[in-house]
């Protein structure tokens, strides 16, 4: 799937997903049945992770997309405790994926100044989609 079509979560749920199942256990999960829990459960190597998809709708990437008040609750909760969980933003515009840290989520909303913690070209590679993984475990 060419990067410029990554316009849904769900598009981009597909393109996350077949290039990284031989890899990654994933479970998605449905949010009309757990209101703020994150769209994904991910296991590699181990360890355990919980993944937000998100997409950004700007044309510049100057900006977050939205949370409701209870993902931000959620993962403020879960990382409080030691939880891993990540936000995995899309910008179609520029073909970039962005990772933010939900243990900085509500704080970086708050400050409104906008901080990822990785931003990188959409993986075309194995290897490429594996370095992206290995920073959310």
């Amino acid at each position: 799937m060419p990067r410029s079509q990554i316009k849904t979560e769900t598009k981009l749920w597909q393109m996350l997903k077949k290039n990284t199942e031989h890899f990654v256990h994933w479970t998605r999960i449905e949010s009309r049945s757990s209101f703020g829990v994150p769209d994904l459960n991910g296991c590699l190597d181990s360890r355990e992770f919980w993944i937000e998809l998100k997409i950004i709708t700007t044309k510049t990437d100057n900006s977050y997309p939205r949370w409701s008040p209870l993902q931000i609750a959620w993962q403020t909760k879960r990382t409080r405790i030691g939880g891993l969980v990540w936000n995995l933003a899309s910008h179609p515009s520029s073909g970039s994926l962005y990772l933010l840290d939900g243990r900085n989520l509500a704080e970086r909303l708050m400050d409104g100044q906008i901080k990822y913690d990785h931003k990188e070209s959409v993986p075309t590679t194995d290897d490429g989609w594996r370095a992206l993984l290995d920073r959310v475990k």
